[in-house]
């Protein structure tokens, strides 16, 4: 495995953590894991659109300080 994917892995890792611990949660925090997630797009686009659908369906529930449009 090289140093790129070694990195990758690590930042994974971390920001998944990041996510479950309260005291992180951010809406910095959040901007980082959507660029992540926008950034790795080709390889979400093999995964099934109903499973990310769900998936996203989740994350946008659990943001603790969602700000009203309009």
């Amino acid at each position: 495995m090289n140093n790129v994917n070694k990195l990758n892995e690590l930042l994974m890792s971390c920001l998944l953590e990041d996510l479950n611990d309260p005291t992180k949660c951010t809406p910095g925090l959040y901007q980082v894991v959507r660029g992540v997630i926008t950034d790795n797009r080709e390889a979400l686009d093999e995964i099934p659109k109903a499973a990310l659908e769900f998936l996203d369906s989740k994350f946008t529930d659990a943001i603790p300080f969602k700000k009203e449009v309009g």
